[in-house]
C-alpha cells in the first residue's frame, strides 16, 4: 500500500460492531471512520484491523470489485451510501457517515429514535429481492441511518444475482471460519442463493 495512504489512514478510527463486546465487522476490508464521524472509509488493502493471512492481492481486488459492482448497479437506489470517493488505484471507497449504525443503536438502546426502523430495513431487503439480488451478509452492522432517519445499506460485496449465484470457493478462503458454508458447496462452488435462504 502507498505509504502516504497509510499515514492518512492513521487519522481515522477503526469501526467495530457489538457482539458480546467489540468485534470486527468483516474479514475483507478495514472499516474506518473520520475523527469528526462524517465519513466512512473502506480500505481494501493489507491492514492491522484483522490479521487475515488468507487475503492476497487477487482477493482484495476481487472483493473490492464486488463492492464497486453493486454500488454502481444500485446507484439509483436511495438506500445506497452517499459516495464521496472511489479510488480504484488505492482501493479505497469513502461515503457520508452519520454515526447511526443499526448494530450500535440496538446495543445502546437508541434505535427507537428512528421511527419505523424495522419497516425501513425490511423495505431494503424486499427491494433487493425484487431485483433478484441476494445479500448474504445482511447483518445489523451493515445498515445505518442518516439524519432524516432514512435507512442505508453497506458492505455490498456480499450481494449476488443470477450471474454470480455460484461463487468459486477460492474467493471464500478468507471468509470461512466455521462449517456454515459446507452444505451449500458443490464442486468447489458455493450456491449463494441457497445460503441466503
Amino acid at each position: 500500500m502507498d505509504s502516504n495512504l497509510r499515514l492518512e489512514m492513521h487519522k481515522w478510527k477503526n469501526f467495530y460492531k457489538f457482539k458480546e463486546g467489540l468485534a470486527v465487522t468483516n474479514l475483507l476490508y478495514e472499516p474506518l471512520v473520520s475523527k469528526d464521524k462524517k465519513i466512512f472509509c473502506m480500505n481494501w488493502n493489507k491492514n492491522q484491523y484483522h490479521d487475515n493471512e488468507f487475503m492476497t492481492e487477487e482477493l482484495y481486488n476481487f472483493w473490492f470489485n464486488q463492492e464497486l459492482k453493486y454500488l454502481l448497479h444500485l446507484s439509483n437506489k436511495k438506500y445506497i451510501p452517499e459516495i464521496l470517493l472511489i479510488d480504484t488505484k488505492k482501493r479505497v471507497i469513502e461515503f457520508r457517515w452519520y454515526d447511526k449504525n443499526l448494530n450500535v443503536m440496538i446495543e445502546n438502546n437508541t434505535i427507537n429514535k428512528v421511527k419505523n426502523w424495522q419497516k425501513k430495513i425490511k423495505a431494503i431487503k424486499d427491494d433487493l429481492e425484487k431485483d433478484n439480488i441476494f445479500k448474504i451478509n445482511m447483518y445489523p452492522h451493515t445498515f445505518f441511518f442518516d439524519d432524516e432517519g432514512n435507512a442505508h445499506i453497506m458492505d455490498l460485496y456480499g450481494c449476488t444475482d443470477k450471474h454470480t449465484r455460484y461463487l468459486d470457493t477460492k474467493y471464500l478462503k478468507p471468509l470461512i471460519r466455521n462449517k456454515r458454508f459446507d452444505k451449500f458447496i458443490i464442486n468447489e462452488r458455493l450456491d449463494t442463493h441457497k445460503l441466503y435462504q
